[in-house]
C-alpha cells in the first residue's frame, strides 16, 4: 500500500532509453560491419564463416529495441493498473470504515465498538447478524487486493514472455525478442488459449494451470483485448469443444473448478462480441455459423455446434444486442430451411443435447430490451419472431425407444423454459418475477403482449397454455391488470382489440385489449397452476380498491359503475375456479392451497394485508385504497380452500362464490371510508349491489370455457 509506484514508470523510461541505444548502435553495425561483409568487398573462406554470425547479430540488434520497447510497455501498464487497483483498495477500506469497521493490517474488517455507546455496542454483540456483516466486509476488502495480486501475475507473465528467447534453434544464446508483446492483456489472452487447447486435446492441467486459467479469466473479466485475442486464437469451433470438455469434465471434485471456467469463457466472449463494428466479430459470427450445424457427438450421438455454443452462452451475462440478435436470426432462418429435428433429445442425441433457440430466448429474458425488440412485431407486423414461436414453430420432441426398439416422439417437459421469461420480459419490461409497475408499458411491449395472448389462444387453444408459460403469463396478466380489469368490464376503448397510446410525452403509456373470450381462456391456463391464478386475483384486488377509491362515493351513477365493474370482474375469476374445480375434483383443493401462497409486489412503499405494495404510477392504488384494504380485511385465501373442498365433496357442478364476497367485503371498506359503518343503511343497500353482474360473469365465463 505504501509502496512507490511511479518507480515502474521511472524504469520504463530507462527501457525505452535502452532502446534507442540498441538502435543507435545497430545504425554502426550495419554501416560499418555489416556492411562489409555483405556488400561483395570482402570475399573468401573468412568472410564465408563470418557472414552467419554477422547476419545472427543484425537480427538480434533488430530484436533487442523491440524487446526493450515492450518491456518499457508492460511497465507502464503495470504502472496504471496498480495505481487503479490500489485506489479500489484503500476505497473498500474507507468505505467499511465508514461502516463502522476497522481494518487490520491483514485486512480484516470487524466492528469497531469504539465508536458506539455502550448501550449501542451491547446491542450489536448480540446481534446475530455481525459476525456475517463483518465477513462481508472481510471479502470485500479481499476481493479488491485479489484484484491487486492478480494484475501482478498478468504484468509477471507479460514481462517473463516479453524477455524469453523466441528461437532456441538460432545460434543465439538467451537472444533478444523480436516477437516481444508490450500488451499484458493479448500475452494473457495467448495464455488462456494455450490453456484451453492443451484441454480440448485430452491434457489434464495441473492444480497450477488450473489456478492461472482461472486468475486470467478474474483478471480480464470485462477487457476487450484479452477476450478477443482468446477468442480469435481458439475460433468457434474449438471453443464449442472446449465447453463439451468442460460439461464432460465438470463432476465431482472438479465441478467448481471447470464451472468457473465455463462462466470465464461466457463472460470473455460477452465481452469480446460487444461491438459488432470489430473485425473481430464479423470473422466469429461468419465462422459460427459454419461449425454451428456441424456433430460434435460422440459416436452414435448428436449433438450440435449450436446447441453446445448456446449453452455456453447460458453461463454469462450481459450480451449485446445485435450479438444476441444475429444468433437468434440465424438459428430461425436455419429452423425455417431445415426444421428443427436436429434439437431433438433423447434416444440418439447426446446428453448435453438442448433446443438452442430456447436457451438463447431464456437469455434474453434477463435483458428485458433486447426481449422486447427481438419479439415485437412492430408498427407494420414487419417482423415474425414471437409469430414464429408461438404459432409457426414446430417444437423439439423427445425420442424414445420401446423395449421393442420401435422409436415414438414425446413432447419435451423441459420445453419453452426460456420462452416464457422472454415473453415476460418482452411484455413487461421487467426481469422475470421481479416486482410489478401496473400499466406502465411502452408500444412495443403492448404490441408483445397482445399479439402473444393472440397466437396462444388461436383455435380457442388458450385453456390448453404450456405447464412451463403459466407463471410467467400469469406475471404478464398481473403486470397488465388495468388493460384486464378493462375488458373484462368490457368498458370504453377496451371493447375493441388492438394496441393503443393514449398520445402522451410518457413513452410508456401503451394499452393493449383482446376478445374477453380470448384473455378468458389464457387466464384458465394460467390458472392451472394455482400460485399464478392466487397472483392474478391479488393484482386485481388491489386494483379493484384503486378503482373504488378514485370514483365519487357520493354521485350513485359513478358508485353504481364501479361496484358493479367490479363485481363483473371478479365474477369471470369465479368462473374460473369453478371451471377448475370441475376439471380437477378431488385435487382442486390441492390447488388451493397453492393459491394460498401467492403474494402481488407492485413498485413503491406501503404495506397491505399479507401482500407488498412499493408505490404505484398513475394513481393505481391510493392511500385510500390502502385503507379501503384495511377495512376489507377478508381472506379469500381461505376460503377458495374451503369452497374447493366443498367443490371436491360434491357430484354436482360447484360454482365458487369468493370473488362476490371480496368484492362485498372492499364496497363496505369504502363505505366506512366515507363515513357509512357497516350497520348504516347506505353501506347495507350497497352491499350485494353487483351481484347480478357477478352472476353474469361467472355465467360468461364458463361458456367460453365450454
Amino acid at each position: 500500500m505504501t509502496i512507490d509506484l511511479s518507480l515502474l514508470e521511472t524504469a520504463a523510461a530507462k527501457w525505452e532509453e535502452a532502446a534507442k541505444k540498441f538502435e543507435a548502435v545497430q545504425k554502426v553495425y550495419d554501416s560499418q560491419v555489416k556492411s562489409v561483409g555483405l556488400d561483395g568487398s570482402w570475399s573468401g573462406q573468412a568472410q564465408f564463416i563470418a557472414r552467419p554470425d554477422m547476419q545472427l547479430t543484425g537480427e538480434q540488434f533488430t530484436a533487442a529495441p523491440k524487446e526493450a520497447r515492450a518491456v518499457a510497455s508492460v511497465l507502464r501498464d503495470a504502472h496504471s493498473q496498480f495505481v487503479e487497483l490500489r485506489g479500489k483498495v484503500k476505497s473498500a477500506v474507507a468505505d467499511a470504515v465508514k461502516a463502522g469497521m476497522k481494518v487490520s493490517a491483514e485486512g480484516r474488517a470487524t466492528y469497531d465498538f469504539s465508536k458506539v455507546s455502550e448501550q449501542k455496542a451491547f446491542s450489536l454483540k448480540h446481534d446475530p447478524d455481525l459476525h456475517d456483516t463483518e465477513l462481508s466486509w472481510t471479502r470485500h476488502i479481499e476481493a479488491a487486493v485479489q484484484a491487486v495480486n492478480d494484475a501482478d501475475e498478468g504484468v509477471k507473465l507479460a514481462l517473463k514472455a516479453a524477455v524469453q528467447d523466441p528461437d532456441l534453434l538460432d545460434g543465439a544464446v538467451n537472444g533478444f525478442n523480436g516477437k516481444a508483446e508490450g500488451d499484458i492483456e493479448k500475452v494473457e489472452g495467448k495464455e488462456a488459449e494455450e490453456l484451453a487447447t492443451k484441454i480440448n486435446s485430452g491434457e489434464k492441467l495441473s492444480g497450477k494451470e488450473m489456478a492461472e486459467f482461472q486468475r486470467l479469466f478474474r483478471d480480464n473479466e470485462h477487457n476487450k483485448v484479452f477476450s478477443q485475442t482468446f477468442l480469435d486464437g481458439l475460433g468457434p469451433k474449438a471453443t464449442i469443444e472446449l465447453n463439451n470438455k468442460f460439461n464432460s469434465l465438470a463432476k465431482d471434485d472438479d465441478k467448481k473448478d471447470f464451472a468457473a471456467l465455463q462462466k470465464g469463457v461466457a463472460t470473455s466472449l460477452a465481452t469480446a462480441t460487444k461491438s459488432p463494428s470489430d473485425p473481430f466479430y464479423k470473422k466469429w459470427h461468419d465462422g459460427l455459423r459454419k461449425v454451428g450445424t456441424e456433430n460434435f457427438g460422440r459416436t452414435g450421438e448428436s449433438l450440435y455446434g449450436y446447441q453446445s455454443f448456446v449453452n455456453l452462452v447460458t453461463h454469462g451475462k450481459g450480451y449485446g444486442k445485435q450479438f444476441l440478435f444475429d444468433v437468434g436470426n440465424d438459428l430461425i432462418a436455419l429452423e425455417k430451411k431445415d426444421g428443427t429435428d436436429r434439437w431433438q433429445t433423447g434416444e440418439g442425441h447426446s446428453r448435453d443435447s438442448t433446443d438452442p433457440l430456447d436457451d438463447l430466448l431464456g437469455i434474453m429474458g434477463k435483458q428485458p430490451e433486447v426481449a422486447t425488440e427481438f419479439l415485437d412485431p412492430g408498427v407494420n407486423g414487419d417482423n415474425d419472431h414471437l409469430r414464429y414461436v408461438l404459432h409457426d414453430r414446430n417444437w423439439p420432441k423427445v425420442v424414445m425407444q420401446t423395449a421393442d426398439g420401435d422409436i415414438y416422439y414425446e413432447d419435451n417437459p423441459d420445453s419453452r423454459r426460456g420462452l416464457g421469461p422472454a415473453l415476460e420480459a418482452a411484455a413487461t419490461g421487467n426481469v422475470p418475477g421481479g416486482d410489478h409497475t401496473l400499466g406502465y408499458h411502452t408500444d412495443a411491449e403492448a404490441r408483445v403482449m397482445h399479439d402473444s395472448l393472440t397466437y396462444l389462444d388461436e383455435d380457442r387453444k388458450g385453456a390448453g397454455l404450456h405447464h412451463n408459460l403459466r407463471a410467467n403469463l400469469g406475471r404478464m396478466i398481473v403486470d397488465y391488470t388495468p388493460e384486464v380489469h378493462e375488458i373484462l368490464t368490457g368498458t370504453g376503448s377496451y371493447t375493441e382489440p388492438g394496441v393503443w397510446n393514449e398520445g402522451t410525452d410518457d413513452p410508456k403509456n401503451a394499452h393493449m385489449s383482446v376478445p374477453k373470450e380470448t384473455l378468458t381462456r389464457i387466464m384458465r391456463g394460467v390458472a392451472e397452476d394455482g400460485k399464478a391464478f392466487g397472483e392474478m386475483y391479488e393484482a386485481e384486488k388491489f386494483y379493484a380498491a384503486g378503482t373504488l377509491s378514485r370514483t365519487d362515493f357520493h354521485n350513485p351513477a359513478d358508485r353504481a359503475a364501479a361496484i358493479e365493474g367490479a363485481s363483473h370482474v371478479f365474477g369471470f375469476y369465479d368462473g374460473i375456479s369453478s371451471d377448475i374445480a370441475r376439471d380437477k375434483k378431488d385435487d382442486a383443493e390441492s390447488w388451493a392451497n397453492h393459491a394460498q401462497t401467492a403474494e402481488f409486489v407492485a413498485t413503491g412503499g406501503m404495506q397491505a394485508g399479507a401482500s407488498a405494495a412499493k408505490g404505484q404510477p398513475t394513481g393505481f392504488i391510493t392511500d385510500t385504497a390502502y385503507r379501503i384494504l384495511y377495512a376489507a380485511t377478508y381472506d379469500w385465501k381461505e376460503d377458495q380452500i374451503a369452497q374447493a373442498g366443498q367443490a371436491a365433496a360434491q357430484d354436482t357442478e360447484y360454482h365458487f362464490t369468493t370473488g362476490q364476497k371480496q368484492v362485498n367485503h372492499l364496497v363496505a371498506g369504502w363505505a366506512q371510508e366515507n363515513g357509512y359503518g357497516q350497520e348504516s343503511g347506505l353501506s347495507r343497500h350497497l352491499v350485494g349491489s353487483g351481484q347480478e353482474r357477478y352472476d353474469s360473469a361467472r355465467n360468461e365465463a364458463l361458456i367460453y370455457l365450454k
